[in-house]
């Protein structure tokens, strides 16, 4: 496991994150250490809060450092675990709100999948589908997924155990315009089978 440097006692066995800050984390500690993390988080930094800390230390191949840490935008969920040779221990999982509570509004949502998950692209088509509001047909699932990979509305975010799609549909003219020239085109087609080639949109 990886520690955080600047809380003694917190250890990682799993994170996410990227230059948005951190998306998902998984940590193992004494409920004093996890409730002194948690309370650093939501301080100013003045009076000691963490807006950036150091996870893993020199040599760590998964070491990483989480800049923007916001526990505003962050979800929780905690178990505690008693019998290990360490006492009891608490699990606290923080996680992006928009994996569990996609962005409709904004057409945003975040996919995660930990360490040989199966079926992504079918699980990355359902959230599409969900925060969407351009009614879709599943046959065109492959052709609308590489298309909107290709305008950059599908971010890959790799991390230690876990990673994640982020969709982004915010530019909603745009994506618009692109399904209605798939439609036109027939490269989407109302009939599963019957869609033609055609070169891509500029």
């Amino acid at each position: 496991m990886l520690e955080i440097r600047e809380v003694p006692g917190i250890f990682v066995d799993a994170h996410l994150v990227d230059d948005r800050g951190v998306r998902f984390l998984s940590l193992w500690g004494r409920d004093t250490a996890i409730q002194e993390f948690l309370a650093r988080l939501s301080l100013p930094e003045r009076d000691g809060g963490l807006r950036t800390f150091r996870i893993g230390g020199p040599g760590d191949a998964d070491a990483c450092t989480a800049s923007n840490a916001d526990p505003d935008g962050l979800m929780r969920l905690t178990a505690r675990r008693s019998g290990s040779v360490f006492g009891e221990l608490v699990h606290l999982w923080l996680y992006d709100r928009l994996a569990v509570d996609a962005d409709r509004s904004n057409g945003r949502a975040l996919l995660l999948q930990h360490e040989g998950a199966q079926n992504l692209t079918e699980a990355l088509w359902q959230m599409l589908k969900q925060i969407l509001w351009v009614p879709v047909l599943d046959h065109w699932q492959d052709v609308l997924l590489a298309r909107l990979d290709d305008m950059g509305c599908l971010r890959r975010i790799d991390g230690c155990r876990v990673s994640a799609f982020e969709i982004d549909l915010s530019e909603r003219d745009r994506i618009e315009n692109e399904i209605s020239f798939l439609v036109r085109s027939r490269r989407l087609s109302l009939e599963d089978g019957a869609t033609d080639s055609c070169p891509e949109a500029a």
